[in-house]
């Protein structure tokens, strides 16, 4: 069964390159930890009330805005980012939420699906970060597909049936303004197990590389946290089923 390349033919502009160029370097712990504080000030000086009804969202009688990422329910103001079910919440689901509601893009979504690197164009240099990102998800799930469809449920993952491509489509909508496609190939024949994320063509319009990246990131550890295979004790704000 042949496992065609998804073309690309987008160009790119000049800012979208120099950005790549910054993200092929490794992250440390303190460069997340970084951009966490850039978004969090950035979220301190948005307009909230205007931002929500732009991205797609609601607010509370409080005035904070009402997110959910991954299945799981946020309020967001502009000083905090608390879940409704009291779990704490990670940094990295602070910086995906801090970093939307400032967002000023605008658009629809395109409904055509690219993975990280053909969308960013890191394509060109032969580096794809998101390759490393998503491999836990073929090492966990890999002949255990059963497992990942209970996990991709729990998090309000929607089956879509077979991709063109032959692989197992689930669609992702972790916020209203971005979503996100996992293929998952069984083990055959000719093939081993694979997995794939995809990411809807729009996303750079609403959110920039970094925050794409942790997307990928939050998707493999609350996919793997609601199969319970996350293995961090409960501690790392990701679900624990």
């Amino acid at each position: 069964m042949c496992r065609p390349l998804l073309r690309f033919d987008n160009c790119l502009n000049d800012a979208l390159r120099k950005e790549r160029v910054f993200m092929a370097r490794s992250k440390s712990a303190s460069n997340w930890e970084q951009y966490s504080h850039k978004q969090m000030a950035a979220l301190a000086e948005a307009d909230l009330a205007a931002q929500a009804y732009a991205l797609g969202l609601s607010l509370d009688g409080d005035g904070r805005v009402r997110a959910s990422l991954f299945g799981r329910d946020y309020l967001v103001s502009n000083n905090d980012i608390v879940s409704q079910d009291g779990a704490p919440v990670s940094t990295n689901h602070k910086s995906i939420l801090a970093h939307y509601l400032p967002s000023r893009g605008e658009g629809r979504l395109s409904g055509e699906f690219l993975p990280i690197g053909r969308l960013t164009g890191m394509i060109d240099t032969g580096l794809s970060p998101g390759d490393s990102l998503i491999k836990p998800l073929t090492e966990k799930f890999g002949d255990k597909y059963p497992a990942f469809m209970e996990a991709a449920r729990k998090i309000d993952g929607q089956p879509e049936g077979k991709s063109p491509s032959g692989g197992e489509s689930w669609l992702f909508s972790p916020l209203p303004k971005l979503r996100m496609r996992v293929i998952f190939f069984e083990a055959d024949e000719e093939f081993e197990a694979e997995v794939k994320v995809l990411f809807d063509t729009s996303a750079p319009v609403f959110v920039a590389y970094e925050c794409l990246e942790l997307l990928e990131m939050v998707l493999v550890a609350e996919l793997l946290g609601s199969a319970g295979l996350l293995g961090c004790g409960g501690s790392c704000g990701h679900r624990h089923d």
